[in-house]
């Protein structure tokens, strides 16, 4: 089969790999629509966990190509989505329900090969049916449940007031997952212009630039602040923006050994909340039912459909930074 593998940090290339064999447990999957995401980026650049060679893609749908000899509820044909994340569920952390601490946890694309490939293995445990999703949408359901396990955790209370920093794939999904949750009024801002000006086109109340922002001032509080931007300082400049009680949180993921400056004072005596979420936990099934169910149009947040053979040109490109939304990938043929 052909896959993009990372041979080593910033080297990659579309070859011919060896076709995966399901274990007992595992479904293997004819990949049909596969996400691009920031850790996708990380692994290529050599600034994430995984070792090499490594396949990426974790955000994926297909069609069930094979199945293991214990294997009882997906049959050759099924299109199906998986969740990605492979818990123990028998560590101290799993049985505390805290699997996205599970001391052996595996991840598809990250610890194992993932979907930038025609084929890739999953155990069935992790597998969804799709239903009647496109496959586009099917693959994009990975982030969502990131965003839905966030959304739960950060508690977002019934008319009050939301700033998103970051008007990427995953800001414009928390946009329009708080306005369901019931936040009166939300604002979204970003460096460039063009994100901000679609932004208003999916449901943002107020849709700035981030000099814009800067120019609102302070007296223009929130009360939940979303950094979906993954930038140091950006999360340093956000905590002015929160109100007093409020929350600030860190969806975006700043590079490991990075710091800010906050004043604990100003923490303690403005009762402020800074918290944040790691990948997911048991969301993903969650998701997939608010995108079948029509209300967070994912479709929305796609920008670029490619096929594998573009795969390496994408990462030189991404490299430097990704001033678009989201990439998809079809290692099959692209596909709706």
């Amino acid at each position: 089969m052909k896959a993009y593998v990372v041979e080593s940090p910033r080297k990659g290339a579309v070859m011919e790999t060896e076709m995966p064999t399901p274990a007992d447990d595992e479904i293997l999957v004819e990949v049909k629509a596969a996400g691009v995401c920031g850790t996708d980026v990380h692994i290529y650049k050599g600034d994430y966990f995984g070792e090499y060679p490594r396949i990426p893609g974790h955000e994926f749908s297909g069609v069930v190509k094979a199945i293991g000899k214990h294997v009882t509820k997906y049959q050759v044909g099924d299109r199906v989505a998986a969740d990605p994340n492979i818990f123990c569920e028998g560590c101290d952390a799993c049985k505390e329900n805290k699997q996205n601490f599970c001391v052996d946890m595996h991840a598809v694309g990250v610890t194992r090969h993932g979907a930038f490939a025609q084929y890739l293995t999953v155990p069935e445990r992790c597998v969804f049916p799709m239903g009647d999703l496109s496959f586009t949408v099917a693959a994009m359901v990975e982030p969502l449940s990131c965003a839905v396990y966030a959304q739960e955790k950060m508690g977002i209370p019934l008319g009050s007031s939301v700033l998103i920093i970051g008007a990427g794939p995953v800001g414009l999904i928390h946009l329009q997952l708080a306005k369901m949750n019931g936040a009166y009024e939300v604002t979204i801002s970003d460096i460039i212009e063009s994100k901000v000006a679609f932004a208003k086109t999916l449901g943002a109340d107020r849709a700035v630039t981030s000099q814009e922002l800067e120019q609102m001032g302070v007296e223009r509080s929130f009360d939940v602040v979303i950094d979906c931007t993954g930038v140091p300082e950006a999360v340093e400049g956000a905590v002015k923006y929160v109100k007093d009680a409020g929350t600030l949180f860190l969806f975006g993921v700043c590079p490991d050994n990075s710091s800010i400056n906050i004043n604990p004072y100003e923490i303690f005596k403005r009762e402020l909340t800074i918290t944040a979420t790691y990948a997911l936990k048991k969301t993903y099934g969650k998701a997939l039912r608010l995108a079948q169910s029509g209300q967070v149009d994912l479709l929305a947040v796609v920008d670029r459909r490619l096929e594998l053979d573009e795969v390496p040109d994408l990462f030189t490109e991404l490299e430097s930074g990704n001033s678009g939304l989201k990439v998809i990938v079809y290692p099959n043929g692209i596909v709706d």
